[in-house]
């Protein structure tokens, strides 16, 4: 009824022939991981890796491409710095007097039309570094790049990206449809317009120069009133003294004998004094000032600060005169020859018209408040675009100047800047260093200055040797300047060709490493599995012999009912 031996015998067979079908697909296909099934973890990682290998296969066949266009622009370039110097070394012959300039300029107009020819044969693949086609004059890009893909990475968290060199063509165009090719002229507004700094540095005190026409008498009833306000600014209140003078007054300074006469200035000045000490103002100011009127002047006096109120103010103000003397009333009542108040050292410049910063552009100036070491201060296109908000490197008028200014310096300088029109003002923050004339701080700041030292303003190709447009020392410049850009843009590309072999090389080695790792996860190993089917056939043979005895039992039993 039942076979347990040929039960047996065919479980084993099947056993066998599964493990032989197994290791016969392993040495048809050379896989032990074929399929999900085989081992869900490797295959999951070979699969992934063999994509990952595609995606940096096709990675360096665009960086073939890349380095291509690269190899193009760096031969032109390389090509146009040679022409470029031969340009430069006929036009110093052409400084020789006895030599035919027609001659010479039929030579610069060959290498000229020679170096366009390159610049415009330098592409690949319809893309050409040298020769653009940028509709606005490349001063005025702030950016203007071409992607070369040079690299693909998969990141810890399994994130794909795909890396990329830029070519900055600014800095690789020779000639450009807008301008502001290499050997082309310069967008002036790009060298930024700056006005010129003026420093005025004052730190004496505070005073007034009146104009006295005498004699002046006072009679028995006559007087002359007026107030004195010393040391008053925006930032202290001064301090006020009602000054009175009459007859026994100008007595009493320049003796009886006067009987009320002021025959000069130096007598005035005598009188102004005594009535000084009577209203309790002489300790804070004075009537012998001799910063523009000499102590013996006949016609001149000055009132003057002495600076001693506490106040950090610098100043002599003079009030209402009235009184019963008919004008001039000592000069009091007319306008102050000279009159100077809270002096203090400060500087001006005037802005000049409206102009960008560019990206790579920068604006220079140092500062130094109360004799400290002076500081540099720089402003860029990210100092101008955080200051005014604008984003297009934009500075359009003072005001402009001015915010731009105070963020980068104004608080850590100690200076403190202001605009009317289109003028600054530049001084020493009172908040800071207070304190006018005498007792203000020293103040300095320099020049603006820009990163931009050179403005090529003629084409390679309107050089013109036998035109007096420009010297020959200026064509000499402008080329010279021509052949320094084009040795930048020649090393520019240099490096990105390096950067290029580089990732190339890598994705060489990286597509071999996978192609190996991915081996040592699915590769069969082909002397094991030869081995192994070898061992498996003959178990299958010894089962298949097996099953043939077990099924051999019952029909001997039923030969013994046949007999």
């Amino acid at each position: 009824m039942t076979n347990i031996s040929a039960m047996s015998a065919l479980q084993t067979l099947r056993s066998v022939s599964s493990g032989l079908d197994k290791v016969q697909n392993e040495a048809s296909s050379g896989l032990k991981v074929a399929k999900a099934a085989d081992n869900v973890a490797y295959w999951s990682i070979s699969t992934t890796m063999r994509s990952d290998r595609k995606a940096i296969s096709a990675a360096n066949d665009a960086l073939g491409v890349g380095a291509a266009k690269v190899d193009a622009a760096y031969a032109g370039t390389e090509a146009i710095v040679d022409i470029l110097s031969d340009v430069k070394a006929t036009l110093v012959t052409a400084k020789e007097s006895s030599v035919d300039r027609q001659q010479i300029q039929n030579q610069i107009s060959a290498l000229s039309d020679q170096a366009e020819n390159i610049a415009q044969s330098a592409s690949f693949a319809g893309v050409n570094y040298l020769d653009t086609e940028g509709g606005e004059n490349i001063n005025a890009m702030n950016t203007w790049d071409d992607d070369v893909v040079d690299g693909f990475t998969r990141d810890s968290d399994g994130t794909v990206n795909v890396s990329t060199t830029k070519v900055d063509l600014r800095k690789t165009s020779m000639l450009n449809f807008g301008g502001g090719g290499i050997l082309q002229k310069d967008d002036l507004d790009y060298y930024m317009p700056l006005g010129t700094v003026n420093s005025s540095n004052y730190y004496h005190e505070g005073y007034e120069d009146h104009t006295f026409s005498g004699p002046q008498t006072f009679g028995d009833n006559d007087y002359i009133d007026f107030s004195m306000l010393v040391d008053d600014s925006q930032d202290d209140a001064g301090i006020s003294f009602p000054i009175h003078i009459d007859k026994s007054v100008v007595d009493a300074a320049l003796g009886s004998a006067a009987n009320g006469v002021i025959a000069t200035a130096v007598q005035a000045r005598a009188v102004l004094q005594q009535a000084f000490v009577n209203a309790g103002a002489d300790q804070y100011a004075d009537a012998y000032g001799t910063a523009s009127a000499a102590a013996n002047d006949t016609s001149h006096y000055e009132i003057r600060t002495l600076e001693t109120s506490g106040k950090r103010a610098s100043s002599i103000y003079i009030g209402t005169v009235s009184g019963t003397l008919d004008a001039p009333t000592l000069g009091l009542n007319t306008t102050p020859t000279v009159n100077y108040d809270n002096l203090i050292p400060y500087a001006t410049q005037n802005f000049v018209a409206p102009f960008k910063v560019m990206v790579d552009a920068t604006i220079s100036f140092d500062v130094a408040v109360d004799n400290h070491d002076p500081k540099t201060y720089v402003i860029d296109r990210d100092a101008v675009d955080n200051a005014l908000g604008r984003g297009d490197g934009m500075i359009n008028d003072a005001d402009d100047l001015k915010t731009v200014i105070d963020s980068v310096a104004s608080t850590d300088a100690g200076m403190w800047v202001s605009s009317s029109g289109n003028s600054l003002t530049f001084r020493a923050d009172q908040d800071q260093f207070p304190g006018y004339g005498n007792q203000a701080v020293p103040f300095y700041i320099s020049q603006f200055r820009t990163n931009q030292d050179f403005i090529q303003r003629f084409d390679l190709s309107e050089i013109d040797v036998t035109k007096d447009d420009f010297s020959i020392d200026d064509y000499i410049d402008g080329v010279d300047n021509m052949l320094k850009q084009s040795i930048d843009t020649g090393a520019m590309l240099g490096s990105v060709q390096q950067r290029i072999d580089l990732a190339s090389n890598f994705a060489h080695t990286m597509m071999n490493q996978i192609d190996t790792g991915v081996s040592r996860l699915t590769d069969a190993d082909m002397e094991e599995t030869s081995a192994r089917l070898n061992a498996l056939q003959t178990q299958k043979q010894l089962a298949v012999q097996s099953l043939q005895i077990a099924n051999s039992g019952p029909q001997n039993i039923l030969s013994l009912f046949q007999s």
